[in-house]
Formats: structure tokens, C-alpha cells, sequence
């Protein structure tokens, strides 16, 4: 039976209605996010109203589609109140572009499917439309809803919002690592996944099932299923103003959308890393074409740099710290034989993004392409200095990392941990990676020797030998554990520092942390979590007598520099002055510590890529 004029009136009147309620809903929570009447992107509410009152039409604006399409726009919409429940900068236009892209998103899967029903009805196939129909929608609907669910699932486990660089860590984390992890969550964190998990289930199965089952397009008149062939088009018509923004690209109006922005986010980091080792090739024939980079006199010989992982200068002895953690190097400042630097601060608080700028000429501050940006190692070899890479840390995760890229450029390279990132990387303490380097550190002449700790990274026991148990008594056990891996790490040092001074080419040590860690809030060094301490790292220069002899001008502007704040994606400019290289295509004396010119301060610095001040 065709539609009466009277149920034609009464169809178009409950869209209607639907179409205001859907906008004025949209504005009065837009508006108040705004603190302020909202009633900006009219176009965009429009839009996703008629998309939804269309698909609504099948299924007769009852109660159930109507609760149902709310709450999948709302879901949808999941990364937008998660960052509200963390208080994170989220402005009324990031919300509209969430929810408008949600509403679309789920109109356009329940549109999509009345198109396949509807098509094989027409075709004389209606099981195998069914079923391809059931399909495509159940699979739509899980991934989108699984995303979603993933960000309250690491809401509920870490008390704040999921940023594309925790993404980025867990593609490089191998299983005991992320064990790892889990272990040191509180448990009531954890227990929280069970029931999500669970109401993910039993709501996915529910709103499959209803729509498969009261939406079916061929209980309708035969003249309107013939013409719901004509839905997909003009769903397209509607759809796409919401999708695809005028004057931007398909990726720039994805991105609007919070999953979308982070899968992008994270695409667009892989593919940088790819870059990054496409094109070694690249810049070692650039450099060769400006032949061997010159050195200046006094500079030749060995220079050692020590990567810390994990390790807050807020923890350490020589800073201040009440307990003894590093009777090493407080010996050595007190003698005078080291340069402390009290304000270095990390440029993230994940190792790798942190490297990735550390050993390269890209920093927060300039425009250099990471994929174009020299490594140390690079700019070593290419002025004739040999290169050494010993670590403690996993050699491969999902894929290569521009770290392991500049680690596997040194001429002498040993990894303790594995090729493709198994839980062997906790198996060995730092003090074989000194048993490994020793014979390197004693005779090598003219070099720079990478040593790159495990150091203070979770689990804290597991990076210590027993007889470093020294601290106990704490309130909360993991400063003790941290603070005896702290004691450890200096032992360490004191162990590389013996072997390498003893060689009469040794020129100086320098040792930095990655980044450091909040250990009293047991919040590790997440991003999501950012607390001071997670940036504040040692930066120590321990230079031979012999250096500062040959090298009295830069000795002493480091040493008025003592208590200029740094971060540590400048430290490819300190080794390369330190190590006096020269005519580099790239000098940045205003970045530069050990120059007159250096100009940062707490104010122009930044951490987590430029995201945060110092502090």
C-alpha cells in the first residue's frame, strides 16, 4: 500500500520536529561548553539533523531509534568528553566538528545498510542483501565503536585522555613492557575495564540487533523501497559538506573527528620515522659533497655521552635530593670536576619523540624536517671521528625508530636486547653494557662513544643488582626502588668515567637523561599525565683537565652557563661544540650551550614539542 497524503503530512512533520530538536539539543550543549549562546556552524547541524531524520524515517521515529541515535552520537563523540573529564583545552568548535562528524558517521552506516537491503530486494536476492547488509553494518559499527570504547577503557586505567603519542608508545612497546605497565596501575584502575569491556559487548549486540530487526526497508511500500535506491546518492549530497570541509584537504577535515585526528597524528609520526631512514642515504651523500668536516684544534679525541632513561634530577643526591643517590658525581662536583646543570629539562616525556631531537639537528625551536634533520652520528663520521653505540635498550619494536636508525648508522654498534623487541630487554643491568664498551672506552682515540642506559625505567627493581637494596623505610615502596636504580645508574657512570679517563685521548663525558619521572604520584612519564618532574632531568659535563686547558674559552662560558636553563632537544648542538666540529650546513649559535650567543630561558623554552612551559 502507497502512503496516504495524510501519512506523507505526518511523516514530514516527526522529521521536522526531529531536525529542531537534534539542532537546538546540538547548540544548548554546545553553548554550554561556550560559557556563552552558541550558534556558530549552522550548516554542519543542519546537515547531520536531515542525515539522521532521513535514517530515522525507517525505523518511524520511535522511542528506541530515537534513545539510540542520541546515545551513538553522544558515543561517537566519546574522545570530546573524555578530554572534558580531563580537563583538557577543548573549545565549542572542536566539539561541533565531533558531533556533526559523529551524527554523519551514524546516519550515513544506518543509510548505507537500507541501501544494500533495499538493493538486493530490487535484484531478487533479499537473503544475500540481508546478510551483506548485516555485515558491512555489524563491522562498521564495531570498529567505531571499539575505538571509542578504547578511549574510556584508557580513561578508566589512567584517570586522562588518550593523545596520539601514547598511541606512538604502545606500537613500541614490546609485552613485558606493557605488563609492565599494567602492573604498576592501581588495581581498582584496572578492574574498571571489566564492566566496559562488558557493557561494550552487551550494547553492541542490543543496537545491531534492533536496527537489523525493525528497520528492514521492505515492510515499507513497494514505490518507497524501489526509491530508497536513490538514498545513497543523496545521502552523499548531505554527508559530504560535514566530511569534507570547502578549502581544505580530506585529511585537515578528517581531523576535526578526535579518532580520526589521532590515527592521522599517528600515520603521520610513522611515516615521518620511515622518512627518516629512507633517507640516510640522502644526507650522508649531502655531507659528503662538503667533504671532510674541518675540527678545531684541541677538539680531537674521545668524547663519551651517557643517555639516562627515566632519571629526575629531583631524585639525585648531586641536586639536592635528601637522600645520597649519587655519591659519585656529588664527589666530583664537590671537587669541582664536574659542571652541574640544575634547569635541563626533557623535550618529552617519551624516549623516543625525546631522541629523535636530541641526536639530531631538529629541536623544538626550528623548522628543520625530521626526515632531513642530520644524526650525530652522521656529523661525526663525516669530520672523521669514529662512532661507537652501545645499549640497553630494545634495538626494534613495530618498526624502526629514527633512535635505532642513528644507532645503526655508528660504526661499532652492540645492542644487549634482542632485534625485534622481546621481553629479553630487562634481562641485562647497565653494568654489562660498561663490560661491553670497557676495552672502546680505554683505547679508542679519536671518537664519540653512545652508551644508552635502561637506567630507572619501569619496573624499578628490575634495573638494579641486589646489593643496591641500600634504601628502605619510605612510605611508598617505589622511591625506594627508584632511588636504589638512582644509586645504581651512578655507579655506573662512576665505572664508564674510570675506564675512560684512564685513556690518555679522553676529552669528556656528558650525560643526560631522556626525560625524567613522577615516582611519588606513580605516574611514570606518561604525557597524559604531565607533572613537572617527568622533565626535569640531570645534564652533567664532566671535561678532562686537558680539555679545559686547550679549551679555556668554552670551559669557562659553559661554566657562567651553569645555571641557564637548557632542554634536551639542543644536545646535538652542545656535542657538536663541544666537539668543536665546524662548517655544519646548519649553525645555531642562539641554541648552542657553550656559546656566547645562547639566548633560551625558562620563557622561550618548551617541553612536550612545544605543548607546555617549563617548569
Amino acid at each position: 500500500m502507497h502512503l496516504n497524503f495524510g501519512e506523507k503530512r505526518e511523516n514530514l512533520r516527526k522529521a521536522g520536529v526531529f531536525c529542531i530538536v537534534y539542532m537546538l539539543l546540538l547548540y544548548v550543549i554546545l553553548s554550554l561548553i561556550a560559557g556563552a549562546p552558541y550558534l556558530h556552524g549552522f550548516r554542519y547541524v543542519l546537515f547531520a539533523a536531515l542525515l539522521n531524520a532521513l535514517a530515522g524515517y525507517y525505523w518511524h521515529y520511535d522511542t528506541r531509534y530515537l534513545g539510540i541515535t542520541a546515545f551513538m552520537t553522544f558515543f561517537l563523540t566519546s574522545g570530546s568528553w573524555v578530554q572534558l573529564l580531563d580537563h583538557a583545552q577543548l573549545t565549542p568548535y572542536m566539539v561541533l566538528g565531533n558531533m556533526t562528524f559523529a551524527g554523519a558517521l551514524w546516519a550515513g552506516l544506518l543509510l548505507f545498510w537500507v541501501f544494500i537491503r533495499q538493493a538486493g530486494n530490487t535484484l531478487g536476492i533479499p537473503l544475500l542483501g540481508k546478510c551483506i547488509g548485516n555485515v558491512l553494518l555489524g563491522a562498521g559499527l564495531l570498529v567505531l565503536s571499539l575505538f571509542n570504547t578504547i578511549f574510556w577503557g584508557y580513561f578508566a586505567i589512567s584517570r586522562h585522555y588518550l593523545r596520539p603519542d601514547i598511541v606512538m608508545t604502545v606500537y613500541q612497546t614490546n609485552l613485558k613492557e606493557a605488563l609492565d605497565y599494567l602492573s604498576s596501575q592501581p588495581t581498582s584502575h584496572l578492574l574498571l575495564v571489566v564492566p566496559v569491556l562488558v557493557l561494550f559487548g552487551l550494547g553492541f549486540y542490543k543496537i545491531l540487533h534492533y536496527v537489523c530487526q525493525t528497520g528492514n526497508p521492505s515492510k515499507r511500500s513497494q514505490k518507497f523501497t524501489k526509491g530508497s535506491l536513490v538514498l545513497l546518492p543523496v545521502s552523499l549530497l548531505l554527508i559530504r559538506p560535514i566530511l569534507f570541509m570547502s578549502g581544505q584537504t580530506t585529511a585537515q577535515s578528517f581531523q576535526r573527528y578526535e579518532l580520526f585526528r589521532i590515527i592521522i597524528a599517528v600515520r603521520d609520526s610513522v611515516r615521518s620515522y620511515q622518512d627518516f631512514a629512507a633517507n640516510k642515504a640522502k644526507r650522508q651523500a649531502q655531507l659528503a659533497q662538503l667533504g671532510t668536516l674541518p675540527v678545531r684544534p684541541g677538539h680531537q679525541g674521545l668524547y663519551v655521552l651517557v643517555i639516562g632513561e627515566s632519571n629526575t634530577r629531583d631524585h639525585m643526591g648531586v641536586y639536592g635530593y635528601a637522600r645520597a643517590t649519587t655519591p659519585f658525581l656529588s664527589q666530583l662536583a664537590q671537587e669541582k670536576k664536574a659542571l652541574i646543570f640544575p634547569h635541563a629539562y626533557s623535550n618529552h616525556t617519551h624516549t623516543v619523540p625525546t631522541l629523535t631531537y636530541a641526536l639530531t639537528e631538529k629541536n623544538q625551536y626550528n623548522q628543520v624536517k625530521p626526515e632531513d634533520a642530520y644524526s650525530l652520528t652522521e656529523v661525526d663520521q663525516a669530520a672523521g671521528f669514529s662512532t661507537y653505540w652501545f645499549s640497553n635498550q630494545t634495538r626494534y619494536g613495530a618498526w624502526a625508530t629514527p633512535v635505532t636508525e642513528i644507532g645503526s648508522t655508528a660504526q661499532h654498534q652492540v645492542w644487549l636486547n634482542g632485534e625485534i623487541g622481546e621481553s629479553s630487554y630487562a634481562a641485562y643491568h647497565d653494568g654489562l653494557l660498561v663490560e661491553k664498551a670497557a676495552k672502546d672506552l680505554s683505547q679508542a682515540e679519536n671518537a664519540l662513544i653512545v652508551i644508552h642506559l635502561m637506567g630507572e625505567h619501569t619496573k624499578y627493581p628490575d634495573r638494579y643488582p641486589a646489593e643496591f637494596a641500600q634504601f628502605t623505610g619510605s612510605a611508598n615502596p617505589q622511591v625506594d626502588q627508584y632511588d636504589n636504580a638512582v644509586l645504581y645508574t651512578d655507579d655506573v657512570l662512576k665505572q664508564i668515567y674510570q675506564l675512560a679517563s684512564k685513556n690518555p685521548h679522553f676529552q669528556g663525558l656528558v650525560y643526560f637523561s631522556d626525560h625524567g619521572e613522577e615516582v611519588e604520584q606513580g605516574k611514570s612519564h606518561e604525557s597524559t599525565k604531565f607533572t613537572p618532574p617527568m622533565s626535569h632531568i640531570p645534564l652533567i659535563l664532566i671535561l678532562s683537565p686537558a680539555y679545559q686547558q686547550q679549551n679555556p674559552a668554552l670551559y669557562r662560558t659553559l661554566s657562567q652557563q651553569r645555571q641557564n636553563y637548557w632542554t634536551n632537544d639542543l644536545a646535538y648542538n652542545l656535542l657538536v661544540e663541544l666537539m668543536g666540529i665546524q662548517n655544519l650546513p646548519l649553525i645555531e649559535p642562539q641554541f648552542t650551550l657553550g656559546s656566547p650567543a645562547y639566548d633560551r630561558d625558562k620563557e622561550n623554552l618548551r617541553t612536550l614539542h612545544g605543548e607546555r612551559k617549563l617548569e
